[in-house]
Order: C-alpha cells, then structure tokens, then sequence
C-alpha cells in the first residue's frame, strides 16, 4: 500500500496553513502516514503526530496570540553593547515552549506512535539535525539524528529564527530554526518511508513596495533565500501545494484563522490533482 507523508514548510502565522490542508485532505479520505515538519511546520506537525485533530487544532491554535512571544528587551540590548557576552536573541522562547510541554503532556518525540521528522539547524557543527520518533530509511551522513528529546523542545528548536529567538542549547548543540538549512522537509519525510510526498510550501517572494521597519527589511531578505531554496528542495515532491498566504506577516497573529481557511480552500481546489498523482504507481 503506498504511503503517503506530508511535508509542512515554514512561514511563521502562515504556518495555520497547514492546519487547513490537513483537514482538506481527511476530508477526502486521504490517509496520512507520516509527517515532517520545519520551523512553524513543525509546530503543527508535531501536534497532529501527537494525537490531536484538525478539528481540535483549528479550535486551539487561535487561542495562541503574542502573549505567548517573552520578549527580552533588556538582556538583548546588554549583550549588544557588552560585546565579551554572547547574543542570544531577542525572544527567550520559554512560554512557547511550556505551551507545547502541556500540550503533548511532557512528551518525548520517541514515544509517539506517529512517525514524524521535524528539522533544526546546528550552528557550531554546520549541520542538520532531525528530530525523528521512527528510525530514518538511509539517512544522510550529512545529518544528525536525534530521538532523546522533548518533543517541546525539539519544537522550541525548528522555530528560533536567528536572533529573533534565543538559540536552543541541546548536548553541546546550539539550535536555530530548521529553515536555515531545510525549509520544506521533503527529503525528511521520504526518509520516514513515504512513497508519495505532498508538500506544503509557505514561502513566496512577490514583489513589495516599501519596507516600514528593520524586522520587515530582515523578514523579506529570509524570505528572498527561502524562496530561492524552495526551487530545488521542493523538486523532489510528487506534489507541492502553495496556499495562498504570501501577505501574511511573520507574526501576524490577527491572521491565524485567515490562513487556516486559506489552506483548506487552496488545498480543496487542487484535491482532483492530488488524488490523481497519489493515484499513480509508484515506479
């Protein structure tokens, strides 16, 4: 029977995406098999591997607004001007953490029953890593494997954008968001034993026309060389899905229901496409 495994890019707040292609395709009686997920997909992959549903995920993730970002302003600035002590971040990341560890119960990703890959970056080594609750088929000696983790905390991990949020330190790792390296975990999920792959891309980089702040000048530069990694990862997909979310601002919180719509309408319209390349024999 061929396997199907979904992989769930980042995006920030356009991450709810994912929610909305995920029930379109229960919906449509489209067994998920195994999930990958990086950066904010991993957010969602990672609560769906647990257990919950799409139904209870679209009535949870609107409660998750900015109170949940512990911004550090003051230890930022002084690590900034004390030049001998290192730069964290400016969001500690903590909240977000504790909010997913209630979530999934203090669960460690080796326990789940799901399989499920999500992606960090390791800035000492240079290297991927892959969190992972099943062993991987052939994994790559370019990568590091890791199943003893919290499952928060290998979360916490793929979503600390550099600088915006502090780095996760892990046995003498120093972890940042997994789309540095891997924005769109295709080869993760292949790696779980899909056969098929249906691919959940988030980043664009339509044309603007003014930047109002420093973060929107930095947010359109990660944007621009995500869009351009995007062209060749997602290459190895049988099918990648674009919801329509390229003015959703990274942490927009106002639009979280407006993207979980967007993916489900988007993905909904594409179902006929899907069902046939799912269809397909697999050579």
């Amino acid at each position: 029977m061929t396997k199907v495994g979904i992989a769930l890019g980042g995006g920030g707040v356009a991450g709810c995406a994912h929610i909305g292609a995920l029930c379109a395709l229960e919906e449509a009686g489209i067994q998920i098999d195994c999930l990958a997920g990086s950066s904010a997909g991993a957010i969602i992959a990672a609560l769906y591997a647990y257990g919950y549903s799409t139904k209870e995920l679209m009535e949870m993730v609107p409660n998750i607004t900015k109170r949940y970002l512990d911004y550090d302003y003051l230890a930022f600035l002084s690590k900034l001007i004390k030049r001998h002590i290192k730069i964290q971040g400016l969001i500690k990341g903590e909240k977000f953490h504790d909010l997913i560890a209630n979530l999934t119960q203090h669960a460690h990703i080796a326990e789940l029953k799901f399989p499920l890959a999500l992606l960090s970056s390791d800035l000492k080594q240079a290297r991927q890593v892959v969190f992972t609750s099943r062993p991987l088929v052939n994994p790559c000696s370019e990568i590091d494997v890791i199943t003893d983790i919290q499952l928060a905390k290998a979360v916490q991990a793929s979503i600390s954008i550099p600088v915006l949020f502090k780095p996760v330190m892990h046995k003498g790792r120093v972890l940042v968001d997994g789309g540095v390296m891997d924005n769109c975990p295709i080869s993760a999920v292949q790696a779980l034993g899909a056969d098929k792959v249906i691919a959940v891309n988030l980043v664009f980089a339509d044309p603007v026309d003014s930047f109002d702040s420093l973060f929107s000048i930095l947010a359109r530069v990660v944007s621009i060389n995500l869009a351009i990694q995007a062209k060749y990862t997602t290459r190895q997909a049988d099918i990648v899905l674009h919801p329509e979310v390229s003015s959703i601002g990274l942490l927009d919180f106002s639009k979280l229901t407006t993207c979980m719509e967007a993916g489900y309408d988007y993905t909904r319209k594409r179902m006929k496409e899907i069902k046939a390349v799912l269809t397909e024999k697999v050579v």
